[in-house]
């Protein structure tokens, strides 16, 4: 779990420098060292994605609209985790309501 934090953090980070520098076309690619960023498992993870493209050269370009969906998946997964939470309390909490001594 902590993995996975670490790793969107740093892809926050890198989806951040691609915007700062505009580079969100294949005509404002930038490389890795323009950026000031080192390719490492977080930007592999996004290339792999497609929100990270490169149209040649060793340049990149951040992908906008795949980078909006893969945030809009991870809202819903952790939405879904959320709402499973929840309803697992809520079946405890009715459990051990039931198993009382003196319950209905």
């Amino acid at each position: 779990m902590l993995i996975n934090a670490v790793m969107m953090l740093r892809q926050r980070a890198i989806v951040r420098a691609f915007e700062r520098a505009a580079a969100t076309t294949a005509a404002t690619a930038r490389t890795a060292d323009q950026l000031g960023l080192q390719p490492g498992m977080a930007w592999h993870r996004l290339a792999s994605l497609a929100v990270l493209r490169c149209p040649g050269e060793g340049r990149w370009f951040l992908d906008v609209a795949n980078w909006q969906r893969l945030r809009r998946r991870r809202h819903r997964i952790a939405l879904a985790v959320v709402a499973g939470v929840l309803v697992l309390l809520g079946l405890l909490l009715v459990a051990g309501t039931l198993s009382r001594p003196g319950a209905p």
